[in-house]
């Protein structure tokens, strides 16, 4: 009696978790996030669905798209007591994560999207300063252990930038390269092309307040103003065409 019992019960929790729907992944990601990120349109099962990646904005009365994709688990990394998923948009994989008993990995990732919606989703007043453009993320491998150590290298290009403090305006495009090792984040921007040239590099450890140092470089209209819209962190230099970024 007690064995047929059991075998119910895990023929039944087994048939609950084939079926769990879609929007449980919504309301995980929304949870993570603090309610920043979200799925839209959420249909399927959380092993094989649909939706619509979105941010809220900040004061969370709306939401911004910025990648509509499926979802399909990959079952193979079992083998090795995992478990792995695969985002695909336009039969392109945009994303291919993993988890595992020792943390979480991505294994690979390259997709665009604009920036001002993924910007939103990050709690940091720089973050929300209305920038503009598209993103191009490029990650060929990204791990984390369950206590926040990581290990990757990553390489997100800005395209067409620009801020709404300055509009109208057209920066330039940039390339931000990041690389992980253990708990600290070092990260180096460059200028591609454009009339503002942005260059610097900084480190994010584990613990402590991050640090940045670089100069931008271009029409004094522009670099002029950025003492005082960046209070803290732009300063002036003896060439009105050339402040100084320093993050600390």
């Amino acid at each position: 009696m007690i064995l047929r019992l059991l075998v119910l019960a895990l023929a039944t929790a087994g048939l609950v978790l084939a079926w769990a729907p879609a929007t449980l992944l919504d309301a995980t990601l929304a949870r993570v996030s603090d309610g920043r990120l979200r799925i839209l349109g959420a249909s399927g099962t959380v092993w094989r669905g649909e939706g619509t990646f979105a941010s809220l904005t900040p004061d969370g009365r709306s939401a911004q798209p910025w990648l509509t994709a499926r979802w399909q688990t990959e079952f193979a990394p079992l083998l090795a007591g995992g478990l792995g998923w695969r985002l695909v948009n336009r039969d392109a994989t945009v994303l291919r994560l993993r988890a595992t008993p020792g943390g979480l990995e991505v294994v690979e990732a390259d997709f665009d999207a604009p920036l001002k919606p993924l910007l939103d989703s990050i709690p940091h007043p720089l973050a929300r300063a209305g920038w503009r453009g598209a993103a191009h993320l490029q990650v060929p491998g990204w791990q984390c252990d369950w206590q926040g150590a990581c290990d990757g290298r990553l390489k997100l290009t800005w395209l067409d930038a620009g801020v709404e403090l300055v509009p109208g305006q057209r920066f330039g495009d940039y390339e931000v390269a990041a690389v992980a090792r253990d708990r600290a984040i070092s990260v180096d921007i460059r200028t591609l092309s454009g009339e503002l040239k942005f260059d610097g590099s900084g480190q994010w450890q584990q613990g402590k307040r991050p640090r940045f140092d670089g100069t931008v470089e271009g029409p004094v209209e522009i670099v002029g103003r950025l003492p005082n819209v960046m209070d803290g962190v732009a300063f002036p230099t003896r060439n009105p065409a050339v402040a100084e970024i320093r993050l600390r």
